[in-house]
Parts: C-alpha cells; structure tokens; sequence
C-alpha cells in the first residue's frame, strides 16, 4: 500500500486555542466522527532495549504480528476510515499497511494514507542508538527521567517533550480535528512519544503534566481510550508500578549482589541451619521458573535464529566445544579423579562445562548487546550440552550418580523448559497483551532472580565461614576456605580472559554489540545446573571442601557481574562524555568532504537533487534498507525545507555543517 506525501499547512496561533477547540471537539465525537491512534508493532531498536527516535528502524517479525492485531482491532470494531495519517518512518509506515491490510477499513480506494511528519518520532539527540539501561545507571534514575520525560529539558542535540507536544497538538488541530467534525474518521499510525503527548493534550491538561506512559504497540485506541489510558496510567499506583519496574530493571545486577550477601550474613551470623532440601529446591525451581517466564516473554526465538552472525555462533560453539574436549579428556583419562579426596577437582571442571545462565540474555539487555545470540545460543546450549552431561556422567566412572540428580532434571524441565514454552506460546497468541504485561510487570521476573540469589546465598555460605576466615578455629576448614577461594579466582578469571578475544574481534567480522553477548556467554556458567550435581554424590567426602567450592563459586556467579558492570559504566560514562563534550555530531571536516562528494555541479549549494543523494548514505547508516522512490522523494522534500533555514532555495555548506553537527547522519524533519 502506497503512501502519499501531506503539504505543509500554516500553524495554529496559540495552545489556548487549539485545547478550546478539542474542548469543542469532545462534545460532538460521539455525533460526528471520530479519531483512532496506533503505536507501530516492535522495532528491531525497541527489541534490543534502545532508542531509535528520528532513527529509522524497522519492525521485527513480532513487530508485524504486533500490527495485525492492530488490524483485528479495527475490524472488530468494525471502524472505517476517511482518512489515514502515519509517520514518515519505516516502523509506522509498515505497520500502517499490515493494519489496513488486515482490516480492510478504508472507506474506499480513493483514500491513501498520508506522511506527517510532525508525527515523526521524538529526537533523542546523542541518546539515539544507545542502551536505555545504560543511559539510566550512566544519567541516575532522576538524571533520565529529566532527560527524557521533562516537558522542557532536551537530550543533547534532541527534542523536548513541550516541542513535540506543540507540533502533535498542531498536526491534530489542522488534519484531525476539520474531518472528525464532518463526520469523517480518522487513522493515526506514529510513536509513543508522539502519542503520549498526544493523549495529554486530548484530555486537555498542559505539557507540564506530562508521564511517561508505556503506551503498548499494535493496539487501536479511539480518542475516548487514549484519553482514558492516559488517565488510568498517571495514577499514583500506575506511576508507583512503572517506577520499581524501572528501578528493577536499573539496578537488577545490584539487587542480586545485595541480596547474595544479606543471605551470608544470616546464615553465617544469626541462622546456621541451612534451608530443608526440599524448600530450597521448590524455591529455586520456582523463582527460575518465574525470571525464565518474563525472560522468554521478551524474546522472539523464531526470528531470532535468523538473526545471529555466523562469526558469533562459530566463536561462542569453538570455545564450548574445545572447554568440554578438555574437560572430557581430564574425566575419561582418570588423570582429575584418583579418589573421594579429588572430587572437587572434577566439579571445577564441570562448572567449566555446564552450558551458558538463563542470565546471559538479561545480561545483554542490560549492557547494549544484540539479544539474539544471547537468547538463542545459550537455549540451545542449555538443551545440546545438559544432554551431553548426563551422558558423560554415566559413562564415566565417578561418584556421581545420573540416576540421583533429581534437581538437575526438575531444573530443566520445570525452571526452564515449560515456563520458556508458555511464554513463547503466550507471546505469539496474544503479542500485544504479552508485550505490555511485560512492560510492566518485568520486575516480577527480576525479583525472583533476587530471591534465587538470597537463597543460595543463605543456602551455600558455610555456617562457620566467620570463625574459618577471622578466628581460625578450624585449619581444615581455614585451608580448605583459601583453597577453593583461589581456584574459583583461577577459574572466573580463566574464563574472562579466554572470553576477553571476543571483544576485541576486528569490526569487519563483528559488531560491538554480537562480541558482548559472545562475551556474556561464555562467561556466566548455570550456577544451578552446576550445583544440581552436588545432590548426585554416593560417596563421603570432605565437605568443607565442597561446602566451600559452592560457596565460591555462587559468590563469583552474583558478585562479579557487578564488577563487570561498573566497569562496562565506566566506558560507556567516558564515551556519552566525550559525545556531548564534541563540538558537533559529526566532525566539520567529515561534513565538508560529504558536502563536496554531494556538490555534483560545484556551486557551493545543494539543490533538491543533489541532497536525494544523501538519502541512501542515511539508510545504511541506519536498517541498511533502501526506501521506496515516492518516500525518498517525501524525505527529500522535507529534509530539503529542513536544511534551507534562509528560505533562498539552496543550501550551503553553514546550512548542512549545521544541521549534522545538531543531528548526524540520520533525517530530522523537526529541527526547532
């Protein structure tokens, strides 16, 4: 379906005016005719965690299944439309088209959606393309919100709330508002930040008002239920929810430390009797379960295979498969295991073994990587290598019996499997639904990963972990306390500095993004799978020396990620500074040499012609797809009228350093 460029009408005189006249307009809907607003499916930036903004992003697989629910809800209320206006951005424009498509709710075939862009998503300036967690942990939470949801305060180089508001009110007053009151109804297909302004204005309360909203994608509200979905999320129980689930998401690597260490200090100082068996494996199995579940929700497995790099699945597979050839070799040779006295050598070696955490795509949402792998090798792994492990346990001769390891299976069918399975199932039955419960109640998921990390450390610490390190009581269990201390220092270690080569892959084979889940794979081992097989020990052994190889190891697995994280903060802070210290977006020598590739007739000006050259060099730096003609021609309009601020028909070399050094490389069609 083709969409067809709007013109360009004059302003509206005053924000006053424009909400007596919605005033006016909200009296007669119900008589005339009436608005509805779509938020466009997922994009490929949303599913990673990122903000796109004016940057041109395309649905995913989910983000088009998102959009014919859209288009099922407009049929179901058996709507059609008059008219159709929908951002000039990919992500609207497709899921504008599946809509109608579905629906089939155009009045006639006269009617063409039309490209606004005052619809065009907010500018989020330098913020663009970059990770919303790291943002919040690098600005503080207040710091982002201020950023962000201010009606006033601007990204660097972005758009404020208060701009966009003014824009949407005078797009609403100039195109919605004449065909509702003829009686005509209306499409609007564009962005949460867009809308939610939008919702604020049409319940006739000022900018200052603002919230961030989480307006869910793919669902078709009439004016009357934006207006009410605005009203019921600005509550103080909606904001109160939106808020920890923020903080949750934030701070989630801190709160699973914290609550690690106020485990050990109750069992180490106040409560030495460990957790039934029994409990603690019902409250592991399901708080895994739980984080598994709204884990699953987020990811898209059927479209993510497709997704991931060859570079990365050969690098994470290679350094899998050459961990377990050694550690086979060590098990089948008999070199690890001569007796009860080495058992903790072999469990060292299968924690080497054991396949990537169910943490390892919730690790890469939070530090800017791909998701995809993450999500899907560590899936595939966790099925491929804890059947290889049964199997090489029951083949080779140790004290640790396949037939007992009862938490091992229960952890992979009941932790992993089914609540993996009901989320996928869940996810593509009803992908609006799903996505934005979600949304919102993803700190259910993030508490239970607390609560895991409570129990095992209340669980795992020793109970007389205090007298062993301070007091000496006992130098067996002193001993056997620095012993495993340094091998589990040996063996984190290890496995960073074998996973430190993924980062620094040269850019030609992967991206920044693909080397930090690659990283994040190999470096985070199933703590709890690993510790599954404790239970399937026959023989006796030394416990302080296994009580301690658990306890370090569950220290390493919640604790050094915390390090890793400050650490990837510290870089990510130095580059947001060294981007907003920079005089310009893009460097002026850059912009003059694009400028003179641009200057096909060396005038010292770009006329129309000349900057549609610009528009492919645009495209591949963004998705990499290419527009069709009339929209490349819309673009260039715009983005012309846009760059020539003295109005004289051309634009020179201060015009185009000008508007890259405010934008970069991307098309803004709403520079203030």
């Amino acid at each position: 379906m083709s969409v067809a460029p709007d013109t360009l009408v004059p302003s509206i005189t005053s924000t006053s005016s424009k909400r007596r006249s919605i005033g006016s307009t909200a009296a007669t809907k119900t008589k005339r005719g009436t608005a509805y607003f779509i938020r466009h499916g997922e994009s490929t930036f949303n599913e990673r965690n990122i903000f796109a903004g004016v940057v041109d992003a395309e649905l995913t697989a989910f983000g088009k299944l998102q959009a014919r629910q859209a288009g099922q809800d407009i049929k179901r209320k058996s709507v059609t439309f008059d008219a159709v206006y929908v951002s000039h951005l990919r992500r609207a424009r497709q899921t504008c088209d599946i809509a109608l498509s579905v629906s089939g709710a155009l009045e006639s075939t006269d009617v063409v959606p039309q490209m606004d862009h005052r619809l065009g998503e907010k500018s989020f300036g330098i913020f663009a393309k970059r990770n919303k967690n790291l943002l919040r942990l690098a600005l503080g939470y207040d710091g982002f919100e201020e950023f962000l949801h201010s009606h006033q305060e601007t990204p660097p180089s972005g758009e404020s709330i208060g701009q966009v508001y003014e824009r949407v009110a005078e797009f609403y007053e100039e195109k919605v508002v004449p065909r509702i009151e003829r009686g005509e109804n209306v499409l609007v297909v564009c962005h949460q930040y867009v809308l939610e302004p939008l919702a604020l204005y049409l319940s006739g309360q000022p900018v200052t008002q603002y919230q961030h909203l989480k307006l869910p994608n793919g669902k078709a509200l009439s004016v009357d239920e934006l207006v009410a979905f605005q009203h019921k999320e600005s509550s103080g129980v909606a904001s109160l929810r939106k808020k920890i689930n923020d903080l949750a998401v934030m701070r989630g690597v801190w709160l699973n430390a914290i609550a690690f260490f106020i485990g050990i200090l109750l069992k180490s100082s106040f409560l030495p009797t460990a957790f039934n068996s029994t409990l603690f494996t019902a409250i592991i199995v399901i708080c895994l379960a739980v984080s598994t579940f709204y884990s699953y929700l987020d990811i898209d497995f059927k479209a993510s295979r497709r997704k991931i790099s060859s570079m990365v699945s050969s690098v994470v597979n290679s350094w899998m498969i050459v961990r377990w050839a050694v550690g086979a070799l060590l098990l089948l040779s008999g070199w690890a295991y001569q007796g009860p006295e080495d058992l903790y050598k072999v469990l060292w070696i299968l924690l080497w073994m054991v396949p990537p955490a169910l943490t390892a795509p919730v690790l890469s949402i939070l530090w800017g990587g791909n998701l995809y792998p993450s999500a899907v090798l560590s899936r595939t792994l966790s099925i491929f290598i804890s059947a290889a492990l049964i199997g090489l346990l029951s083949i080779v001769m140790l004290p640790i019996s396949p037939a007992s390891l009862g938490f091992f299976y229960v952890i992979l069918i009941l932790g992993l499997a089914v609540p993996g399975m009901v989320a996928q199932v869940w996810r593509w039955r009803s992908p609006v639904d799903s996505n934005h419960h979600s949304k919102n109640w993803k700190f259910i998921g993030i508490f239970a990963g607390v609560l895991m990390a409570f129990a095992a450390g209340f669980q795992f610490t020793p109970a007389q972990l205090v007298s062993d390190v301070f007091f000496g009581t006992s130098a067996d269990g002193a001993i056997a306390c620095l012993q495993q201390l340094g091998i589990a220092l040996l063996s984190f270690m290890m496995m960073r500095l074998f996973a430190a080569g993924t980062v620094l892959l040269p850019k030609k084979w992967t991206n920044k993004a693909e080397a930090q889940d690659a990283y994040i794979l190999l470096v985070t081992p199933n703590f709890f799978l690993w510790a599954a097989l404790f239970s399937g020990i026959s023989v006796a052994v030394d416990q302080d020396t296994l009580s301690y190889a658990l306890f370090w190891s569950a220290f390493g697995f919640f604790t050094i990620p915390l390090i890793e994280q400050i650490a990837f903060m510290g870089a990510f802070t130095r580059n947001m500074l060294r981007e907003s210290m920079r005089s310009s977006r893009m460097a002026t020598n850059e912009a003059q040499a694009l400028f003179q590739n641009l200057d096909a007739d060396g005038s010292q000006t770009l006329d129309k012609a000349e900057l549609m050259a610009l528009l492919p060099l645009i495209e591949d730096n963004t998705t990499g797809q290419r527009n069709a003609e009339d929209i490349r021609s819309y673009l260039a309009d715009r983005l012309f009228e846009t760059l020539d601020e003295d109005r004289n028909g051309s634009v020179d070399l201060h015009e185009f350093e000008g508007y890259l050094s405010r934008n970069g490389l991307v098309v803004n069609l709403n520079v203030a």
